[in-house]
């Protein structure tokens, strides 16, 4: 009988590791000779395209995915998106494109390519003097240096075609993608930006309109975007940052706040002293009359910390008995190709050199499986069919339950929540008093922890998911729309703070 999906903390833990390449694997890089002519630059962008193709054919587990029969021809869609553009490839900025199209034809952030251009080349960042962000469904001013253009006015069209179209054409055809609103929300903006992009030519006019005003017509004046603006183009989609932590905006609503699942040493401490936290105010936080869970500016990461957090307010014995369920019928198929096979073999040394010992009998059996499904010709290794450490690996929890938390709980999602990010909106929906607010998130596939491999020209590098999960219950592309929809510009945490009081009130 095959083993279902771990769910206990050393799945979670264990699982982030993956993510980090081992140093084992690591050549020396060497700082890569760049082209000197527009013919070479076309043919580098050829080569890179090509071998990207390759090496995602040999180790995505797509490739022998049952449940994606499209998937082989996906990939060859992707490779021939990317040629189209590669005659008009001149320059590195050319290149970047044409890798990124490579990357974006395969709608998943797990997989693909992505190009990393030296500091010898300079970076293009220019906008018109304003910058933009999607809300609902238009594209607003946020901030603007420029005459004639305020904050809070929506921007209609541009060189006759209308804001949507555009983006669909501009934005989506390099980066993310235009079947999910999320990353209307986190990538819409982009349209206001120039980065050397040969094959998205600066825009020359939009059409905007202040609400009950009649439209303008503005000239766009293009111009180095000052370093003092990004504070406004991350503001525009995430708000303020907080620290990691426990804090009251009011006497009576717990705010917490985790920007991020891929802790450095410093938020690691902010994450201890937030558990800690969360335990020594127990009783306050029954009495909350709310508690909100700030993921504004999460990138994903490890799944540890949303659970840690979860099993700190509902209760750990809870937390792990609804995932159980939830997860009870999910499988975890490692692609047994050489290069992902010696990777996660390699991993046992790192976890060893880590002095993560608790973890050596789960990876060494991931990787002998691996092996022995590879020397086989079975295309995959079912985690834990024929062996018993992985439930063995995980102690019994013997703590007392939690008295129940009945507070309402606002989960605060910001367009860009993907991975780990949606692992923790997994968990903190299994409970009735939970609400997802503030913008639709990102969704995944069902292709997770990645490795990289550099491309032969040594500009970048190609992405590649080890394994796929058959049977998770958030299905491939799915996505979270919340029930409190926060559309207004301001994302601040007053701001949200506001928008909670308000529903708690109705």
């Amino acid at each position: 009988m095959k083993s279902r999906m771990k769910t206990g903390s050393f799945w979670l833990a264990a699982a982030a590791l993956l993510c980090a390449v081992p140093s084992s694997l690591i050549a020396v890089e060497q700082s890569p000779v760049l082209p000197t002519t527009a013919q070479g630059w076309s043919e580098l962008a050829r080569q890179d395209i090509e071998a990207a193709y390759q090496i995602t054919a040999e180790n995505h587990p797509g490739m022998a995915d049952k449940q994606n029969p499209g998937f082989q021809q996906q990939l060859l869609q992707a490779k021939t998106n990317a040629l189209l553009l590669v005659t008009q490839v001149t320059d590195a900025y050319g290149y970047e494109a044409a890798i990124d199209r490579f990357s974006t034809s395969l709608q998943d952030g797990h997989a693909g390519a992505y190009a990393r251009l030296p500091d010898s080349v300079p970076s293009i960042r220019r906008w018109p003097g304003f910058n933009t962000v999607w809300r609902g469904d238009a594209l607003w001013v946020f901030h603007s240096e420029q005459a004639g253009v305020t904050a809070g006015m929506q921007v209609l069209s541009c060189d006759g075609k209308s804001v949507e179209s555009l983006i669909k054409d501009r934005v989506f055809a390099f980066a993310g993608q235009a079947d999910q609103p999320g990353h209307w929300w986190s990538y819409g903006g982009r349209l206001m930006l120039d980065d050397g992009n040969p094959f998205n030519p600066p825009l020359k006019q939009c059409q905007l309109v202040k609400p009950g005003a009649e439209a303008v017509t503005v000239t766009l004046n293009w111009q180095p975007r000052p370093e003092s603006a990004m504070q406004h183009v991350q503001a525009a989609y995430n708000g303020d940052k907080l620290a990691v932590g426990l804090s009251w905006q009011q006497k009576d609503i717990a705010w917490i706040a985790m920007p991020t699942f891929s802790p450095e040493a410093d938020d690691i401490k902010l994450y201890e002293s937030l558990f800690s936290s969360l335990e020594q105010q127990r009783s306050r936080l029954l009495q909350a009359k709310a508690i909100v869970l700030d993921l504004r500016h999460n990138q994903g990461g490890s799944s540890y910390w949303s659970v840690q957090v979860a099993s700190a307010l509902w209760g750990k014995k809870r937390v792990e008995s609804l995932r159980n369920t939830l997860f009870s019928s999910t499988e975890v198929w490692w692609f047994a190709s050489r290069g992902n096979t010696d990777y996660v073999k390699s991993l046992y040394d790192v976890l060893k050199t880590q002095g993560q010992t608790d973890m050596l009998p789960w990876i060494q059996a991931v990787g002998l499986g691996m092996q022995k499904s590879l020397d086989s010709g079975n295309a995959f290794y079912v985690e834990g069919a024929d062996s018993e450490v992985d439930a063995a690996s995980v102690q019994p929890e013997t703590t007392a339950e939690l008295q129940p938390l009945q507070a309402p709980v606002y989960v605060i999602m910001p367009g860009q929540c993907a991975s780990a990010c949606l692992d923790a909106v997994d968990v903190f929906s299994l409970f009735e008093n939970t609400k997802l607010a503030g913008a639709p998130s990102s969704a995944d596939s069902t292709y997770m922890d990645v490795r990289f491999e550099p491309l032969p020209s040594g500009l970048g590098k190609v992405i590649i998911p080890n394994k796929v999960y058959v049977n998770r219950p958030r299905a491939n592309g799915q996505y979270y729309t919340p029930a409190l929809t926060h559309n207004e510009l301001d994302w601040s945490t007053q701001a949200l703070l506001q928008k909670v009081l308000s529903d708690i009130k109705n």
